[in-house]
């Protein structure tokens, strides 16, 4: 009788703000074989990095960053009796960011191709860090229930609603909004609901900044027209997408209501 050799391969989940292969092979992140959708297949905006570019954010601020959601998730994970680990991947080109949870290890890679975009502010790089905790510490609805990985969805949600309030406080020095960010709707919104001039109203300035941050980076790798905080996606799903939100819009809005308090969008959760 021939002998059988046995392969057991340890189960391993891999979740991405941006993800694509070549990503996903530069981190050395194995998959699962679970059903993770890229958000753009073919993601090849690491050629246009240069790293001494002076757009998106400096390395000084792509470290403070980090090191604030360590400081502040490391206890978060210790009660969740696990470690956090957060890369730092300055030099590496990759528009992306992705996280991992592995036998009581979670990894985060952060990304310096990522942060120099122009696109992209201190906040918005911010809500792509928050994006990846949430996938770990997001709550329902998973997309692995056994390894509790929040979906996408949920993860831009937790985003806004929890994680920057706990992150952007510890990244800048005095109240108000980032210089040169003066549009009308952020300001008149954040005032109805927060009171303006108040600690939260400044907050929540922040925040929607950083969604707008992201969303003009997403129409950049898909090549689609800039969403806008305006113009909410209609959709409404029969059942929850625990995938990326179908558009760019939606991803946007569910910042936006992440950050007012309001429900998660229609366009991918389902109650």
């Amino acid at each position: 009788m021939k002998k059988m050799l046995v392969v057991i391969l340890p189960f391993f989940t891999a979740c991405s703000m941006i993800s694509e292969k070549s990503a996903l092979q530069k981190a050395n992140i194995q998959s699962d074989g679970n059903s993770y959708v890229s958000f753009v297949e073919d993601n090849d905006l690491w050629k246009e990095d240069d790293i001494n570019a002076k757009s998106g954010i400096t390395k000084e601020v792509f470290e403070k960053v980090i090191a604030a959601g360590l400081k502040i998730y490391k206890p978060i994970a210790t009660a969740n009796n696990e470690s956090l680990s957060i890369k730092n991947n300055w030099d590496d080109a990759t528009v992306n960011a992705n996280c991992s949870r592995y036998f009581g290890s979670v990894t985060i890679n952060m990304y310096g191709g990522l942060a120099r975009r122009e696109e992209v502010n201190m906040e918005g790089f911010a809500l792509v860090l928050c994006h990846e905790l949430g996938h770990a510490y997001g709550g329902r609805p998973y997309i692995s229930d056994w390894q509790k990985m929040s979906a996408e969805g949920q993860s831009d949600y937790y985003g806004t609603h929890d994680c920057l309030r706990k992150v952007l406080p510890t990244l800048w020095a005095e109240e108000g909004k980032e210089d040169g960010f003066v549009e009308a709707y952020p300001e008149t919104k954040c005032a109805e609901v927060f009171g303006a001039n108040s600690a939260d109203y400044a907050m929540c300035l922040r925040q929607l900044s950083g969604s707008q941050s992201l969303g003009n980076l997403l129409a950049a790798i898909k090549q689609e027209p800039v969403p806008s905080f305006e113009t909410p996606d209609q959709t409404v799903v029969e059942e929850t997408n625990l995938s990326y939100p179908a558009t760019i819009q939606c991803r946007v809005d569910t910042y936006h209501n992440g950050t007012l308090n309001m429900d998660r969008p229609k366009c991918w959760f389902k109650d």
